[in-house]
This record gives structure tokens, sequence and C-alpha cells, in this order.
């Protein structure tokens, strides 16, 4: 029971479980954005948007889950498998490292979550399963090479968050949700690592080619939002009074982390952060579905995230006493 225990603690750190709904968040956001278009915007809605609305709506979510949960997991454990050397030596404590989990069993997990978001976007057509290949080389990429390179690794990791939301639906035109998304990926993806404090250090060069990288990326998705919307950043069916509903959860999340995390430091505040960011994705998604008038879909979202996390919380706290037992002192 306890080596049960111990192995399915260290197979839901390997992939990322604790943080993966927030990616889930994201990609039901844009799912139930493409519903809405296909029954607001009638003739005039994308085909993307015209497939989606025609599937069974539970089916589509289901798919959608599977993909961001399988593309998360996927990264996250292909980067452990590739860390497994420098984790010895840095990160003892990490599940392989640790002998908690082997690097073939964390390297089948990585190669399971990629066959699953694959098959997440199969039911949403051959352009999603070309965006889902696009995101899997983009992930590689990150893990390979890329997280070894400050700037690069940091814009990538938000480039990955947009194609992810973009995926199922790649001619969207509500592509002002997926900029804020990638630029929260980027802000908090930047403060965790200078918590951490890792290395190779964050030079002004690096910086300046984050920022520089950041603007082009924004360029392009506020030129396309423009295009699509026919002059505007926003399509015409958004409940614009309830822009304001993103704003604050993100100046919420903000001030939130701020409090915080305003005396900690090192790789625990960093860890801290990053989990802290999974759960705003998901509390920054259900504001949105407020603009787009989904009530109900919104408290859905912000509840599961809750939830999650309080469970999670939990795991973290009972997990290592149910694995290794306190025993009694004589």
């Amino acid at each position: 029971m306890r080596m049960l225990v111990r192995r399915t603690i260290a197979a839901a750190e390997v992939s990322r479980l604790p943080v993966a709904f927030g990616a889930v968040a994201n990609v039901w956001l844009m799912v139930l954005m493409a519903r809405t278009e296909a029954a607001r915007a009638a003739e005039g809605a994308t085909a993307s948007a015209t497939s989606i609305g025609a599937l069974n709506p539970v089916a589509a979510m289901i798919a959608a889950a599977a993909f961001a949960v399988g593309f998360m997991a996927f990264g996250a454990a292909l980067n452990d498998v590739l860390d497994a050397k420098h984790d010895r030596a840095f990160a003892p404590d990490r599940p392989i490292p640790s002998g908690s989990l082997s690097t073939r069993r964390a390297f089948h997990i990585a190669f399971a979550a990629l066959v699953v978001g694959v098959l997440g976007a199969i039911p949403f057509g051959a352009i999603a399963i070309g965006g889902a290949l696009a995101l899997a080389v983009v992930v590689l990429g990150y893990d390979a090479f890329a997280k070894h390179i400050p700037a690069l690794g940091i814009v990538l990791a938000g480039l990955a968050t947009a194609i992810s939301m973009v995926a199922l639906c790649p001619d969207t035109p509500s592509l002002l949700p997926v900029w804020l998304a990638m630029s929260q990926t980027m802000g908090v993806g930047l403060a965790a690592y200078l918590l951490a404090d890792k290395r190779p250090k964050l030079t002004r060069r690096a910086v300046v080619l984050g920022a520089v990288g950041w603007v082009f990326w924004s360029a392009v998705l506020f030129a396309l939002a423009y295009e699509r919307n026919g002059g505007a950043l926003i399509p015409a069916w958004f409940e614009r009074p309830m822009l304001l509903a993103p704003v604050a959860a993100v100046v919420t999340c903000a001030a939130f982390a701020l409090w915080k995390l305003r005396h900690a430091r090192g790789a625990q505040a960093s860890e801290k952060l990053l989990r802290y960011g999974s759960l705003w994705k998901a509390v920054v998604a259900a504001s949105w579905l407020l603009v787009i008038d989904r009530h109900a879909e919104a408290a859905w979202v912000a509840g599961i995230a809750i939830g999650l996390a309080v469970v999670f919380a939990v795991m973290r706290e009972a997990g290592p006493q149910i694995a290794s037992p306190v025993g009694w002192r004589s």
C-alpha cells in the first residue's frame, strides 16, 4: 500500500497533475467560445466554430481536457527524463533521483501522455491534429534546449500556451484571451526563474530579447484579432461591460502573489508561484466565460480549480505520512 501511494504521488508529480487544470481551463475556454460563436454569429461563424458547435458538448469537453492534460503531462514528464542526471546532483528529492519513479517509467508516462493529447485533438478535425503536432514540436524544443536559454525558454513557454489554446480552433477571432494567457505564462515563468535563482543568470540582454519575443508574438496575435474581427480586437458578440472581469481577475491574482510571496525566496517559493499561476489561469478563464455570458460554466471552472487546489494541498501534506508514517519513539 505504501509503495503504491509513493508511486502514485511520484507519477502525479512527474506529470504535474496538480497544475494541469490551468491548461484544461484555457482549452475549455476556447471550446466554449467557439460554441458561443457558432450560436451567436450564425452564418458568420468560422469553420472551426461551426465544427465544434456540431460536436456533442460533453464529448467535446472531455476530448479538450484529454488534449490539455496530455500535452501538459508530456512536457512535464519529458522534462524530468531529460533532467534526470542534473536532478541527481541538484534536486535529489525529485521523483526520479529519489528512486520513487524510474527513468523508464517516467518516459512511459511521457509517451502515453503524448498519445492521449493527440487522441484528444482527433474529434476537432485534421487541422487540430496538425496543431497538436506543432505543439508537440514546441514542447520538445523547450525541454531539449530552450529551457537552458532563459530568454528563449520563457518565450517558448508562452508560445506553447498560445498554441495549446488555438490548436483546436485555429481560425478563432477570440484572440485577446490567448494573448492574456500567453503573457501570464511568460510573466509567471520569469518571476519563478528569478525566485529560484536559476542558472544561467538572467542578463540584461536576455531580458531585452525576452521582451522583444513577447512584443513580437503579441503583435502577431493583435494583428490576427484585428483582421478577423473587422477592425476590432474582440468579437462583436462579447459582452463588453463584462471585460472588466478579466482585468479584475488579473489584478487580484497579482496582488495575491505579491502578498503570499513578499518574504519568500528560493526553489520552494518558485514552485509555489507556479502552482498559484495554474490556479490563476483557471480563475482568469472563468472571468472570460462571464464575458461571453457563460455564468454557469464560469462557476464550474472556478469551483473545480479551487476544489482541486484543496485536494492536492491535502495530498501534499498527507501523502508522505501515508507513504512513510511517523512511528513512536521510545
